[in-house]
């Protein structure tokens, strides 16, 4: 049940090298589908879904609902691969969704900057002008996507368990040195680490649950699921928002018990307008 989840930059083969070490080792390669199952399983546009997870939201989106709503349907749907095990994906967040996931290997494919416009440029056929204005926008809109999700800096090595350099296409090096890390009992899942993305799974779709609710979709609410039991805390205007949500917990197939914990804000009225 290994997982080998890779972080890319654009223009460092990231996702070639993903697919063949998912073929060697057997293992299921997943990218768009996990937008496909976020998608279907939540009744929402896949355009628009897809959109969310391809760029950068700008400051103002951050505080849109919809916006909020998708990402966290995508959320859900990685883990729902996650718990299947056996599987390679490459971005979506995936070494930053698995944090304190002892079986997963989290790795970040890299290469120099001007190698990745050099690939970029004979990949789509781009002057060098365009070519590096899209590597560098890309960079500038990943770092802000992960500080945003994740508060973390995708750049930095001590978030991954190991860091590829592709400055040359030794690809076949890439791929086996990958394999052979996955295959190391580094990276065998035990029966916690099993449970660890059975309880964040189970998390996601608690949480995706409570945003495709009509009733309970605006409500920000943080999640913890440990075997069946799940925790739901968050701030409300008033106690049946928080009792509406936890209806909408207790439905969600896997969750054994639901607790809440509700900080309530009151409306405050501001008196006649003069």
């Amino acid at each position: 049940m290994t997982i080998v989840a890779i972080s890319r930059e654009m223009g460092s083969g990231g996702y070639e090298v993903a697919a063949a070490v998912a073929k060697t080792l057997g293992f299921a390669y997943v990218d768009r589908e996990i937008l496909l199952h976020a998608a279907r399983v939540h009744d929402v546009s896949e355009e628009k879904i897809s959109d969310v997870a391809d760029r950068h939201l700008s400051l103002w989106e951050r505080f849109d609902e919809e916006k909020r709503r998708f990402l966290t349907f995508i959320e859900a749907a990685y883990y729902a691969f996650a718990e299947k095990g056996n599987l390679v994906t490459a971005g979506r967040g995936g070494p930053f969704f698995l944090r304190n996931v002892s079986h997963a290997m989290r790795v970040r494919i890299m290469a120099p900057f001007d190698v990745r416009v050099r690939r970029v440029m004979e990949r789509e056929k781009l002057d060098t002008k365009t070519a590096t204005g899209k590597v560098r926008n890309y960079d500038r809109e990943m770092a802000g996507r992960i500080d945003y999700l994740f508060g973390l800096d995708w750049t930095l090595p001590e978030n991954y368990d190991l860091v590829i350099n592709t400055e040359t296409d030794a690809w076949d090096f890439y791929t086996d040195l990958l394999v052979a890390a996955a295959r190391h009992h580094r990276f065998r899942p035990t029966e916690a680490s099993v449970q660890r993305v059975r309880d964040l799974s189970l998390g996601a779709r608690v949480r995706a649950a409570v945003a495709q609710d009509p009733l309970t979709k605006n409500i920000n609410v943080e999640v913890v699921a440990r075997q069946g039991q799940v925790a739901l805390k968050g701030v409300v205007f008033s106690p049946a928002m928080m009792d509406a949500a936890a209806h909408v917990a207790r439905h969600v197939p896997g969750v054994v018990q639901v607790s809440c914990e509700a900080v309530e804000i009151p409306r405050v009225y501001p008196g006649p307008i003069m």
